[in-house]
């Protein structure tokens, strides 16, 4: 990548240099260590009226929820982002809880000030799956819900009220690879899928749980299939990061 190339993908990302300053701010953030010993997943994310607390986020899981990315979609930065673990209890102003955007750009300010991350864009080719319909036709149901929900646990997720976009963005997570819409199907329906590989986000069996592979549920519940190709993905490049003093 040119310099100049790199300037321009510096300058679309808030987190570089100045631009943090036009981002909202937490009023008040502390920041501790955690110990991850015997934890699983990304950490836990609590919303109760102006307050919000992060519990157990390493850094690299922060950025993500910062900019609502997969794990797959982010590199770069010093070992210790992907390993340290903190609790980050912040206070937006006034009594009023925000919108989840508005919370994101908000921990996005925190980042730059506090762990003095700096970060690019780049798009890179990668392997992706594509979810199509399989040769038998799609299994969809129309949804007839008042709004959209999500479930996801060992061994099953469910969606209400999702676009077969939405539900690729879920699959995502449990593959840890892109996987992009091609379904071709417009509308809004209910999914509902079974397989020990669908374990809190992480593609790896679950011990006390039987039945088939994520992609032999995806075909006989849904109707559709998981193909392999190359795609264009968009990814974060860490360039800097410290480690924060606790407060």
């Amino acid at each position: 990548m040119t310099r100049l190339l790199r300037i321009i993908c510096c300058l679309a990302v808030p987190l570089c240099g100045l631009f943090a300053e036009a981002l909202p701010s937490f009023e008040v953030a502390s920041i501790k260590t955690f110990d991850r010993t015997g934890q699983v997943g990304h950490g836990s994310v609590a919303v109760s009226g102006p307050r919000v607390t992060f519990t157990g986020y390493t850094l690299s899981a922060l950025i993500l929820y910062a900019y609502d990315m997969r794990a797959y979609q982010i590199t770069g930065g010093p070992n210790w982002v992907a390993s340290d673990a903190y609790t980050i209890a912040a206070k937006v102003e006034g009594d009023v809880a925000r919108e989840n955007s508005e919370i994101r750009l908000m921990l996005r300010r925190l980042l730059a000030e506090r762990f003095g991350v700096t970060l690019h864009r780049e798009s890179k080719e990668a392997g992706v799956y594509l979810l199509e319909p399989a040769k038998t036709g799609a299994r969809l149901t129309s949804s007839v819900a008042p709004r959209t929900t999500m479930q996801m646990g060992p061994g099953h997720l469910m969606m209400v009220k999702a676009t077969t976009a939405q539900m690729a963005a879920l699959l995502s997570s449990v593959l840890n690879r892109p996987v992009l819409d091609h379904v071709g199907i417009s509308g809004e329906f209910d999914f509902t899928l079974d397989s020990p590989d669908i374990n809190m986000g992480r593609m790896q069996p679950s011990g006390d749980l039987t039945g088939p592979s994520i992609f032999t549920a995806v075909q006989e519940q849904l109707g559709l299939r998981l193909e392999t190709s190359k795609g264009s993905i968009e990814t974060l490049i860490i360039d800097q990061a410290v480690k924060p003093r606790e407060n």
